[in-house]
Order: C-alpha cells, then structure tokens, then sequence
C-alpha cells in the first residue's frame, strides 16, 4: 500500500489494476453470473459453461473487466466456503494472442510445475485438465479482449476450438468437466465472429450480457468510493465528485467511462499534491478535466458571441474562480452588473439576462438546473461547464472584451 501523507491515502486505488472489494455499481450483473455459476458447482454434473459480457465499440471503462474479476473472486471466496476447489485465471488476450501463450499464462497462474516451450497445446492441455482432476479443482477462465483472440491470424479455428472444448478432445479420467468459460468483449460483433470461426461454442453461450455505459448517478458512486478508498479525510468534496461524474456521465453527454472519470480525480489530486495544497480545489479538477478535453477553449464560439454575452461569461468565470461550485442567478446578476459597469457597459435587464443564459446553456458553456434543497425560494443555480478551465476561460474572455473595446468608435 503505497501511502502519501498530504493528499493520498492510497495511490494504488486509482490504478487501473485496482478491483474493489466491494462492487457497488454492476453488483446485480455480478451477482447474476455467480449465481449460475454456483448452480453449476451444486449440481455437481460437471462445470463447462460458456457466458459471454460484451460492450458497445469504442466504449471503455464501463466495468466489463471489473465484473469479470470479480464473478471470479466471489466465487473462489463463496466456493471455497462450500467446500470446493476453485481457482479463477484472468488472461487478457490483446496481450496472449496465441495458444501457446494463453495456455503459459493458465500454466503459471495455476502454479504448475512444467514446461510450456517445447511441448504442443494437446500434451500442455492434457496437463492442465490432469491437475484439475488431481487437485479436485474447478477453473473459471476468464478471457478478455476476446475478440482480438478470434481476429488474430495466429490462432486457427482447431486452436480456438481445442480450447474452447477441450473435454471432447481430453476427457476428465472421472468423467467430470472442471473448466468453465467467461468471455469478455468490447465489440458486440463478437457473436458474429464467434458464428464465423467457431460455430460451435458460439451456439453453446448459456448467458449474454450487454453493459451500458455508466450514469453519472453510477460514476459518482464509483468516485466516491475510490475517494474514500485512496484519499485522505477532508481533502476532497461531494461537489468535485458530481462535477466530474457529470461530464463523463452517458446521461449528460459523456461516454460513461469509470476509467476516465477515476483518472480525473486522480490528476486532480495529483495537482493539488504538486502545489502543496492541503485540498483539493475546484480549479485542480476543472483543469483535470481539460486535460480530458484537451484543454479545449471554443473561440470561434466565444468570438461569435455578443459583448454583452462575454460579459456574462466573464462575470460566471470570476465566481466559479472565487467560490467554486453553483452560483444563483442573483449573484451572477449582480457580477454581471458590476463587471458590465467596469468595462463601460450599460448592464441588460432581466429579460434580455436570462435569455442569455439560456442561450449559452444551449451552446454547452454553462450549466443550468433548478435549485432544489438548501436554497430559499425558486430560482435557478449555474456554473461553468465541468471541462472548461477556469482560469484560462478568464484569460481568453478578458482579451476578446478588450478587443472589442479598442474597436469602438471614438467619441
């Protein structure tokens, strides 16, 4: 455990190695698979079992692998209580895409003693299902990324068949099958390859389970945890966790990667660690969710807005800068007013006000939601929008606003 006296409490909890030992989000998908595979194990009538967990392309961090990890877990954990004995092998194939390699990984996670070079997958196979029998041990292998394994040219289809059915070519000497299968994919395709390759066992997946992208209600659970799993007491704030949640979350916008959000906090705390600071401030995840968005500043929309626009803009800036978090439409009103009178402006009225704000809502510059609890009356609370940074919004407004001062006419 790697330990960090200011802002850390625990580095390694923003790994992405890290599994939690606790499943708080994608707990029921978990416990679905466990459940069937305990099933298996009860019925005592051999344990080959195919389920697959799959993603949509191009979607990351929505906990394929952390569910995967974690059905194996449970049930080394919950079948070692019954009495078995059983032994979970993680592989990840992007990383193992041949035979020979996947079969070395099996060997060395399972702690056996021989030799993989030199030998054939049948004799390293034979091995395997041997130990199995000799050890009375039930193996779940986990295959992830598993649809790099059937694109890849140095596996065949007797490669991907000879491991996916190895009791019909190696049969147990008591006749049961120990090894049980769960495959893990981020392209749904992957039946289709499956049907293309290896007709077979694709026609055998007993369970199939489709994971959406996370939520934000889901990432800030997920934030939280982490946060007081790895963070110290009273370095962070609610408020942080929902600002990051929000941007990534698949409701609001984002991709729903638990991957990226954990690694915005993370780099937000990181820079707080750097500057010496005892918390962590608003302007440290603004600036680590610009990291996310490539520190992107829109300034073809920004110079097509009018000054009066800028102005409001300029005035949200300063008092997220100041405060942080959600600013009502009254004080923003009154920054407004203020900074709109400093740069020789006469300030709008309500009216022309809030058809501002609405209008920059809609573009994506700020975010606008009711009041709920905490605030007296009915009104609206805004902000920033959570990837803009904003002391470097604050730098580009001031420059547009001082470029359409010097363009006015004369007197």
């Amino acid at each position: 455990m790697e330990v960090s006296s200011g802002i850390f409490k625990d580095r390694f909890v923003f790994d992405e190695g890290y599994k939690p030992r606790r499943l708080l989000v994608r707990d029921r998908e978990a416990s679905l698979l466990t459940s069937r595979y305990l099933a298996k194990l009860d019925a005592m009538a051999g344990f080959t079992d195919v389920s697959l967990i799959y993603g949509s392309i191009g979607r990351v961090g929505i906990g394929k692998t952390t569910v995967a990890t974690y059905v194996g877990r449970s049930l080394e954990e919950v079948g070692g209580r019954k009495g078995f004995n059983f032994k979970h092998v993680y592989i990840n194939t992007f990383g193992a895409p041949s035979l020979h390699q996947i079969l070395s990984v099996m060997v060395d996670q399972l702690g056996m003693n021989i030799s993989v070079r030199g030998s054939s997958a049948l004799e390293v196979l034979k091995a395997i299902v041997d130990h199995a029998y000799l050890k009375d041990m039930f193996i779940l292998l986990i295959l992830d990324e598993f649809q790099s394994l059937l694109l890849s040219p140095r596996v065949s289809e007797d490669d991907l068949y000879l491991l996916m059915r190895v009791y019909e070519e190696i049969p147990s000497r008591d006749g049961v099958n120990r090894i049980s299968y769960l495959l893990v994919a981020s392209d749904f395709r992957v039946t289709a390859y499956m049907r293309e390759r290896i007709p077979q066992v694709e026609s055998q997946i007993g369970f199939r389970m489709h994971l959406k992208p996370y939520t934000s209600e889901e990432l800030k659970v997920i934030l939280t945890q982490r946060a007081e799993e790895g963070l110290v007491e009273g370095v962070w704030d609610d408020y942080y966790i929902e600002l990051i949640s929000e941007y990534f979350g698949e409701d609001k916008g984002g991709d729903g990667s638990a991957r990226k959000a954990i690694l915005t906090l993370r780099m937000a705390a990181e820079l707080a660690e750097a500057e010496g600071s005892s918390v962590i401030r608003e302007d440290h995840v603004r600036r680590a969710l610009s990291e996310s968005a490539l520190s992107y500043i829109p300034l073809d929309e920004l110079r097509a807005l009018s000054t009066h626009e800028l102005l409001l803009m300029l005035a949200l800036t300063n008092v997220v800068m100041e405060k942080g978090g959600w600013a009502t439409t009254g004080e923003l009103m009154d920054r407004y007013e203020e900074i709109a009178r400093y740069y020789g402006e006469q300030p709008r009225g309500h009216t022309q006000f809030h058809t501002y704000i609405k209008n920059l809502a809609t573009m994506g510059l700020m975010d606008v939601r009711s009041s709920g609890k905490g605030v007296r009356g009915r009104t609206s609370i805004i902000r920033l929008a959570p990837e803009i940074p904003a002391d470097r919004m604050r730098e580009v407004l001031e420059s547009i606003i001082m470029d359409r001062i010097k363009q006015r006419p004369v007197e």
